[in-house]
């Protein structure tokens, strides 16, 4: 851990101070603005630095999503550059890191006060701990996936010790922190059925309310979701497919989220403390805004979209065979075209919207990629959907469709589990169908200015729909089809689980990166350490050799 991040991870833990707003501190105190540095506000204050990586608002969709994993996964649309390969913004990257070491550091902290407490104070705090522990464990899994081997067993010790020489933290492989994650998830889940439940947790717990049942199930759901990443090849491989079989096969002692009743997420109070705007921060950048060709390509299952047709977004939606999700995601446009005077249809499956006085300046600097014919796979579509400022919008961390995905992929490729494509197509076609549930549900509660415009489809087209996908002739790998399905339920909202599921299976097929002249020639591997991390982290010649844009992760393909 370098020294920076922990120097400042300490003043952020120890600094005494007033409030100077009344409004999400004020509930959910920040270690860093209280007196009193007790184990249930560490917890909160983990949840603080956290919440960056759950929220979608702006650090996310400014910066990291729309311009840096969006562009990986094809989740976002991009400009076809020689620098399309290259984040926007590389600090909103770093801030990841930074953010995940100031959460660590109030997690050692935490577990420093409670390691000090009596046995009887211990247990009626384990609940703070394991909740802060668990969200730690999730953001590092994440973030590893991002850089590889990270400072892990070691770090943050200086506020422990004071001890300035011994802070300085060695690289643990990736493989042993998924090696450790993955054997503490499983210590970790079962005692949330057990433990007491302290009378302020479920005032501080502003993910599950003190929900119990919702923390055991989203330790076993996250759990399973590392298993599956390591499962298809690499050291961790047998080790990832038992978990698999221990978990699926034993359903009752291993609780998911598998119903929307069980979905894991910090509610959107737009009138009560937790006060944000989903998508915060795609008004701020056109680009931002740009929907992915792929993703629609794989949403119109009669194929109308071709980036080298003179009318690329022409068509009908098709009940029952196109995807109905795709009336949510994205919106029509209608552009002026400057140079020519002429209106430029983009009369998107048969419907006419009016255009918002900022298309004028997206047509200038975006708009002619669509006649371009080599940036092919790439959508410059303005997306201000159901999603985009929906104040119900909740901000999800795991949800259960991809539950049901990973079942379906574990069936389908005997990951631990014996191979039953019966079981396989029955778990695909539960996730299609709860991921479009889940987004109607959205649209149907939300107050934006485009929610609410389509009928939600009846059981019997998403039924339709789901079994479609599962036997279409698109696919001649049912991974391909489970994967691709995976990764439309993903799309803009979950692009770093999307991303992570490409490198690992090389689904969904079909996906183009052109290289390029730049400086970053394709789509990276991995992304390069922070520059505070190779300046200060005297350790960082232990990993200086594969500190590489194309170095593959343990578990990459």
């Amino acid at each position: 851990m370098k020294k920076l991040s922990i120097s400042l991870a300490l003043g952020v833990l120890l600094t005494l101070g007033a409030c100077s707003e009344y409004d999400f501190d004020s509930k959910y105190e920040d270690p860093s603005k209280v007196t009193t540095v007790s184990i249930s506000n560490l917890m909160v204050g983990v949840f603080q630095r956290v919440k960056d990586y759950d929220l979608y608002e702006y650090n996310r969709f400014f910066g990291f999503d729309s311009q840096f994993v969006g562009k990986y996964a094809q989740t976002f649309g991009y400009t076809y550059s020689s620098s399309m390969y290259t984040p926007g913004y590389t600090p909103f990257i770093d801030s990841q890191w930074d953010n995940l070491y100031s959460a660590l550091t109030q997690l050692r902290k935490l577990e420093s006060l409670y390691n000090e407490e009596s046995t009887g104070q211990q247990e009626q705090d384990e609940a703070f701990l394991l909740a802060a522990r668990l969200q730690v464990y999730d953001f590092f899994a994440a973030t590893v996936d991002v850089f590889g081997d990270m400072p892990f067993s070691k770090a943050c010790t200086l506020p422990l010790t004071n001890d300035v020489q011994q802070s300085y933290a060695p690289y643990d492989k990736a493989e042993d922190i998924y090696r450790t994650i993955l054997s503490e998830l499983k210590e970790m889940a079962p005692r949330f059925r057990t433990i007491p439940v302290p009378r302020n947790f479920s005032t501080q717990d502003f993910i599950n309310w003190g929900d119990m049942d919702k923390w055991e199930r989203y330790a076993n759901s996250l759990r399973l979701r590392l298993a599956m990443r390591v499962a298809s090849q690499g050291e961790l491989a047998e080790e990832g497919r038992a978990i698999i079989k221990e978990i699926l096969e034993n359903p009752t002692e291993y609780p998911l989220i598998e119903e929307q009743a069980n979905n894991v997420f910090i509610t959107n109070q737009k009138s009560g403390q937790l006060n944000f705007t989903a998508g915060s921060g795609l008004g701020d950048w056109v680009t931002n805004r740009l929907a992915s060709g792929p993703v629609i390509d794989r949403m119109l299952s009669h194929g109308n979209y071709n980036m080298e047709s003179s009318d690329p977004l022409t068509g009908t939606y098709v009940e029952g065979t196109d995807d109905p999700r795709i009336l949510l995601y994205y919106n029509p446009v209608k552009i002026v075209n400057r140079n020519t005077g002429q209106t430029d249809e983009h009369r998107y499956l048969g419907t006419d919207v009016s255009v918002s006085d900022e298309l004028t300046e997206y047509y200038n600097s975006q708009a002619e990629d669509e006649l371009i014919t080599t940036n092919k796979g790439f959508s410059q579509i303005t997306q201000n959907g159901f999603f985009w400022q929906n104040d119900k919008f909740d901000m999800l961390i795991m949800a259960s469709p991809e539950i049901h995905f990973i079942k379906a992929e574990a069936y389908a490729m005997g990951y631990g589990v014996a191979q039953d494509m019966t079981r396989a197509e029955e778990e695909f076609k539960t996730a299609v169908s709860q991921s479009i549930r889940l987004w109607y549900y959205y649209d149907s509660i939300g107050i934006g200015e485009n929610t609410r415009r389509y009928e939600a489809p009846t059981d019997e087209a998403i039924a339709t729909f789901a079994d479609a996908r599962w036997k279409s002739s698109d696919y001649t790998d049912k991974l391909d089809a489970i994967i691709t399905q995976k990764w439309v339920h993903f799309a803009f909202l979950v692009s770093r689980e999307a991303w992570s599921d490409l490198r690992r299976t090389g689904y969904p097929s079909g996906l183009v990166f052109p290289e390029v002249a730049g400086t970053i020639p394709n789509v990276p591997n991995r992304w390069r350490y922070p520059t505070t991390e190779v300046n200060y982290n005297p350790y960082y010649k232990d990993v200086q050799a594969e500190d590489t844009y194309y170095t593959k992760l343990f578990w990459a393909k």
